[in-house]
């Protein structure tokens, strides 16, 4: 177990000691009590020092007893020995650590290739269906859509274009028209005073500016008040009360500038004060074309519109022509089981009423008709049998 050359000369020792128990009994004796003392002593020393050597203290105590028994102890010496040595310091385990676990990159990178082949199939699946049943269908929709869309360009453009046209034809036909005067106010020509006015006017803001001008200025003269800026407006304000309501600044600025810029509105100097009045102007002879057109007018015999028979069935008949067109192209939903439209309106409900009422009394009618005999139907052709 060692190379101490103290270990080796134990053994020595001890072979020298059996040489000597050769010897005759007396001189063995006499050697024992002068050398065994010694010996024993110096090889238990060295026995304590090799049990205490820190090469040994760690190994197995039979190792240590059989190799205490072979270099001449004998087993009481070893035993105690070996209850001289310290108590033993219990050995501490190795550290271990566990094994890391193997690597999940490989698993993640497959899980990762699974979902995007997943993925990848089921958008291609879904391209497919969206191509081969959806993409026709939209694709003609928005076709549809377009040309519609384009068909009401057109029509919304020649639309325009004729309303052009007949802006442009109308003012080339007016051009040659006499044009009214604005004193001929023939809806309120029989009005002389605002009272009169406002009792025959429906909105007040379209009466002319020039009827109201007119009878506030004959409203004053009949009240023999000065017809004044003032007074004209206080009187005009006091019977219309719009004109004092916010905003009303233009519709005052549009009076005032038809009071001062009109021909038939003449103003006097009274006492430093401008008086107003009213000249009705003197009428020219209309123009040969109007008065060819009114005798024209007057020749024609009025017409009366003849109303027949049957004018009531006609227009019945138009309108419920109009409804069943309005019904069978209407794109309301309509769910199964519920009829054939929506919720109909009571006058609906009543036409429907109608119909199956008159529906009903023509299958009467037919299914209880009188059998009637009829003649049996003869020949035209001669008869060829032989008498």
């Amino acid at each position: 177990m060692s190379d101490n050359p103290d270990e080796v000369a134990g053994p020595q020792q001890i072979n020298q000691s059996q040489d000597v128990s050769t010897s005759p009994p007396n001189h063995q004796d006499s050697l024992q009590r002068t050398q065994q003392q010694p010996d024993r002593t110096g090889l238990l020393e060295k026995a304590r020092a090799f049990l205490n050597s820190p090469q040994v203290q760690h190994e197995d105590l039979t190792a240590k007893r059989r190799f205490l028994t072979e270099k001449g102890l004998s087993q009481a010496e070893v035993d105690v020995l070996l209850q001289e040595l310290p108590p033993r310091v219990p050995l501490v385990p190795p550290r271990t650590y566990p094994q890391p676990p193997p690597s999940r990159l490989p698993d993640l990178l497959v899980g990762v290739l699974r979902i995007l082949s997943w993925v990848a199939g089921s958008s291609a699946a879904l391209l497919l269906l969206y191509f081969r049943f959806l993409y026709p269908r939209i694709s003609q929709t928005y076709h549809a859509r377009w040309s519609l869309k384009n068909h009401q360009r057109s029509l919304l453009e020649k639309y325009t274009q004729a309303l052009e046209e007949l802006k442009s034809t109308q003012q080339e036909t007016f051009a040659i028209l006499p044009q009214p005067e604005p004193f001929k106010d023939v809806k309120y020509q029989h009005c002389h005073t605002l009272d009169e006015l406002v009792a025959h006017s429906e909105d007040q803001r379209d009466i002319p500016d020039v009827t109201v001008l007119r009878c506030a200025l004959e409203d004053l003269r009949a009240q023999k008040k000065s017809a004044s800026t003032e007074e004209i407006f206080a009187a005009v304000e006091a019977k219309l009360p719009h004109l004092k309501a916010e905003g009303a600044q233009q519709y005052r600025a549009r009076i005032w500038e038809s009071l001062s810029t009109h021909s038939v509105f003449h103003t006097d100097e009274v006492e430093g004060i401008t008086v107003w009045s009213y000249v009705e102007p003197t009428l020219l002879p209309p123009p040969p074309l109007l008065s060819s057109l009114t005798t024209l007018h007057n020749a024609l015999p009025e017409s009366q519109l003849q109303r027949g028979r049957f004018q009531h069935t006609l227009k019945a008949l138009t309108d419920f022509t109009g409804y069943i067109a309005t019904q069978t192209y209407t794109t309301m939903f309509r769910a199964p089981g519920m009829g054939l439209s929506a919720p109909l309106s009571p006058q609906e409900e009543e036409l429907r009423r109608e119909i199956r009422a008159l529906k009903g009394l023509v299958l009467n009618r037919r299914s209880f008709m009188p059998n009637i005999t009829r003649p049996a139907s003869t020949s035209a052709l001669p008869d060829t049998t032989p008498a």
